[in-house]
């Protein structure tokens, strides 16, 4: 189906097109033109895209097309974290509004009373497996007549153990419903859900090329922890936008936001140990464009849907590949210009070739051209090779012979054990000397013009 379909030639009713209308929505994007005639005709659908491909809407207008007000809950849509399921309610509640009906958001960290007062008028849920199994048990959430229910980024419920949870879930439901499965990736784990719980679906699965975040600009930068804060700094001033950063750790997700605030950005951070009010807070900061920097993990990050980031940042290459993913999809969504750059350190290149292999592409090398608020300093670590030897090359102010280079070095504290490879030529020379030791090198008067050589970014 064409990518350019407009949602009128969708069949959808009057009310739904005016909530997409109040929202600018036109046109379907390629997952939403794909998805929506299916799920219109009652089928359950399996799909594959990435996050920004526009899946959200994929399922919520099918459901408002189809979902009977009157009491209880008819429809369910499982998410991963607490910010997904709140970006999922708002995009819902705007939809529901032009149907008479409400919405509500049902997640760990926020008033439970507040959320079963909500639940009392609502037709539709957006919620986490923790939070959904409590009010289910305390028979405050009835899923027995629900028609819909929706399992959103189902990988990521893979990874972070929510499946059982999920099965618990959706076997307390009624047999007759129709389910839409959504997920980046399809590991075997998922195809085995959807089996036991779909009927005959209809299935989307994208192109690899499209998982693996095609149209998006991806580059790496050869950079150790000594300079990574000053490249980035650099990178910000050199190329203005609206930045999302990853690190691996929460704690090291605080760390970075501070220094960045000290440097005079605006940045701030988000990471599970927050409040959730305060998580909500830098959010909506975030996507009215209060802060352009936000620091995020890996989990934080599932439920951001900003439009117009134009630069994620892996701060921390990550550790496995289908986070790479999910991580650059914040960006180039819907069509738009994005830029996913990497920072990797010597250590951490056995991590950019799974990355390159699972998407099947070689990350560009980024050149930064100007400096940020932080001045760079030689990082021996990374210039020095698996050895540990740190290659210099200099000119030859007379006839030397690797004996003098020798003797020289150990007037400077360099033993003849820390010098390795040493070859001379008419004009020129090269030395290697250990990296604790490299240090030393340049302030050595007995060479002329030494530098460290050059290396190649993707050589260990």
């Amino acid at each position: 189906m064409s990518k350019t379909t407009k949602f009128e030639e969708l069949s959808i009713n009057r009310n739904t097109l005016s909530a997409l209308e109040d929202i600018d929505f036109e046109q379907a994007t390629g997952v939403q033109a794909e998805a929506i005639p299916p799920a219109l005709e009652g089928n359950d659908v399996i799909v594959q895209a990435r996050t920004g491909s526009g899946k959200t809407h994929s399922f919520l207008i099918p459901i408002f097309e189809h979902i009977e007000g009157g009491e209880g809950v008819k429809a369910i849509v499982m998410t991963p974290t607490r910010e997904l399921a709140q970006q999922v309610e708002l995009e819902a509640r705007k939809i529901a509004k032009h149907h008479g009906m409400r919405t509500v958001a049902i997640y760990g960290g926020a008033s439970i009373r507040r959320q079963i007062n909500k639940l009392k008028d609502a037709s539709f849920v957006a919620g986490t497996p923790g939070r959904v199994i409590d009010l289910m048990k305390r028979g405050e959430l009835d899923l027995k007549n629900i028609d819909f229910f929706v399992l959103d980024e189902a990988d990521r419920m893979l990874d972070m153990g929510f499946l059982p949870d999920i099965r618990w879930i959706i076997s307390n439901t009624k047999k007759d419903k129709q389910v839409m499965l959504y997920s980046a990736t399809m590991p075997s784990e998922i195809l085995k859900l959807a089996k036991k719980y779909m009927e005959d679906p209809h299935k989307i699965l994208l192109s690899e090329d499209d998982v693996s975040a095609k149209g998006i600009d991806q580059y790496f930068i050869r950079v150790g922890k000594t300079n990574k804060l000053a490249t980035l700094s650099a990178l910000l001033d050199t190329e203005p936008g609206k930045y999302l950063i990853f690190s691996n750790t929460k704690k090291w997700t605080q760390i970075l936001a501070e220094k960045l605030q000290r440097l005079g950005y605006k940045a701030h951070p988000m990471h599970g140990d927050m409040s959730q009010s305060a998580r909500t807070k830098t959010m909506n900061k975030f996507k009215e464009g209060n802060i352009d920097i936000l620091v995020s993990t890996d989990v934080s990050a599932r439920g951001i849907d900003v439009e117009n980031i134009t630069h994620v940042i892996n701060y921390d290459i990550p550790r496995y590949e289908k986070d790479y993913v999910h991580r650059i999809g914040r960006t180039g969504r819907l069509g738009k210009d994005g830029k996913a750059i990497t920072f990797v350190a010597g250590e951490e290149l056995e991590f950019l070739d799974r990355i390159e292999e699972y998407i099947d592409k070689d990350l560009n090398i980024k050149e930064i051209e100007g400096t940020g608020r932080i001045k760079m300093k030689t990082d021996y670590s990374e210039l020095s090779n698996i050895y540990g030897m740190v290659p210099f090359r200099f000119s030859l102010k007379e006839d030397i012979s690797k004996w003098d280079i020798v003797k020289n070095m150990k007037k400077h504290g360099i033993r003849e054990e820390e010098v390795g490879k040493i070859e001379l030529d008419e004009e020129t020379g090269e030395v290697e000397v250990v990296q604790s030791k490299a240090s030393r090198v340049p302030n050595i008067d007995f060479f002329d013009n030494i530098e460290v050589m050059d290396k190649d970014p993707r050589r260990r």
